[in-house]
């Protein structure tokens, strides 16, 4: 039997899910990835923007340096669980070659990342010279909502990182030619292109 708190945080955790998967799904119309790429997504978590990609009928390479993150966007796949590539792999050094991939998603994993900086780089380097990179981080909102939820659920303080949404564009705009924003209720998402470095 639940608790009145216990009700409170499921249909929060509902919510916040179903706001989610809503702003994810903004988030790749504004990337619109050519259908015929193969989509690295990197520190797929629980496989929330993972599973928008296969909905859409992309191929993704799904990769995570930790493996139970990994098993936990199995379980979330279900029948499409199989249709992914998973790699367990550090995003501080991609095991891809310069130039390589053509569409790569950074959904909500920024404020987790030691060195952001650091796997932007790896990201930038990896990406191929026409590619395009959805990057998606919570707002101000998304992260008081994490931070209510943390609290509800007795798990501590929720990490906002060392890299605020400025930084974010910014680092962006300096190494992409064209960079595309929008803020939806919960999070920013920013679709970058033309790799070699734009307005300062």
């Amino acid at each position: 039997m639940f608790s009145m708190c216990d009700c409170d945080i499921n249909a929060m955790l509902v919510e916040r899910e179903s706001v989610l998967i809503r702003e994810y799904d903004a988030a790749l119309d504004m990337a619109g990835f050519d259908s015929r790429d193969i989509v690295l997504d990197i520190a797929t978590g629980s496989g929330r923007m993972l599973q928008q990609l296969l909905n859409r009928g992309y191929t993704v390479i799904s990769g995570d340096i930790d493996k139970e993150a990994l098993d936990r966007a199995k379980e979330r796949l279900g029948d499409l669980g199989n249709k992914p590539k998973f790699m367990l792999f550090d995003a501080h050094s991609l095991p891809f070659d310069d130039n390589s991939i053509n569409a790569i998603t950074l959904a909500n994993a920024i404020h987790e990342i030691k060195d952001p900086c650091g796997v932007l780089d790896e990201i930038v380097r990896v990406l191929s010279d026409d590619g395009k990179l959805l990057v998606v981080e919570f707002n101000s909102l998304g992260f008081e909502m994490m931070e209510l939820h943390h609290k509800m659920q007795g798990r501590g303080k929720h990490p906002e990182g060392e890299m605020a949404a400025e930084d974010i564009e910014n680092y962006l705009r300096k190494s992409f030619k064209s960079v595309k924003t929008s803020e939806f209720s919960i999070t920013h998402a920013w679709v970058a292109f033309g790799k070699g470095g734009g307005k300062q």
